[in-house]
């Protein structure tokens, strides 16, 4: 059975919370699944998993809020990537039954939300001063 490298990310940092994901790469073979853990060193609301093949961007994948089901991106779905998020701390993405196509770099995020409030900081919530024109656009 062939056997292909699925890339996956160390240790980061969020709102001044470190993140760190295990495995830090996983050489696998086709059909089996690939469990990836993500721990943030203080609680989270909310932890994201992305993806990012060969040469493309950053894409999401889902969502998870401790306590619920994970809210995943279109074209990603649970079967594929079941999500696990059993507190505020920790989460787990598997990569259900993979093929060579799974071979990405996979990353977690984590981010605190409270409801019903804003979150800026007064200077952002500020309007600019009258006399400050918006940019213009470059002459050609």
């Amino acid at each position: 059975m062939p056997t292909f490298l699925l890339l996956l990310l160390g240790q980061g940092s969020v709102f001044g919370a470190i993140l760190s994901q295990k495995p830090l790469r996983n050489i696998c073979q086709r059909g089996i699944s690939v469990r990836i853990q993500c721990e943030a060193d203080s609680q989270l609301t909310l932890m994201f998993w992305y993806r990012q093949l060969p040469g493309q961007s950053l894409t999401l994948i889902a969502t998870a809020n401790q306590g619920s089901e994970a809210t995943y991106e279109s074209g990603f779905t649970k079967d594929k990537f079941p999500i696990s998020r059993p507190n505020f701390t920790f989460s787990i993405l598997t990569v259900s039954s993979v093929n060579p196509e799974d071979s990405s770099f996979y990353f977690c995020g984590a981010g605190d939300t409270v409801w019903g409030t804003d979150q800026r900081s007064e200077q952002e919530l500020q309007l600019p001063p009258a006399h400050l024109s918006p940019p213009q656009s470059p002459s050609r």
